[in-house]
């Protein structure tokens, strides 16, 4: 999907799904998609936790599609390995 100007979005089959919003103003939209069902952490804002997303999540329906919106100038990523819930290891930091 493209306006024709700065925001686009696009899939690569049921493996993810990317917005590209490059303009001043916030875009919202339903996006159709090839994902299975299912809640999904945008990759782009956090990562899959325990017991959710340490960013937003996205929920996908079984027709595979999601409403979202985009912030100015901000991305939006969505990959199956990256379902709410799925890390079940923290991440550490090393000083």
């Amino acid at each position: 999907w493209t306006n024709g100007n700065n925001q686009i979005a696009f899939g690569r089959g049921a493996k993810g799904y990317v917005v590209i919003n490059r303009e001043g103003a916030a875009l919202s939209r339903t996006f159709q998609t090839s994902l299975p069902a299912g809640t999904y952490c945008d990759v782009a804002q956090g990562l899959p936790t325990s017991t959710g997303c340490s960013g937003r999540s996205i929920t996908v329906n079984a027709s595979g599609q999601f409403t979202a919106t985009v912030n100015a100038n901000t991305p939006l990523a969505l990959h199956v390995n990256a379902k709410a819930g799925a890390s079940t290891t923290t991440p550490t930091t090393q000083t």
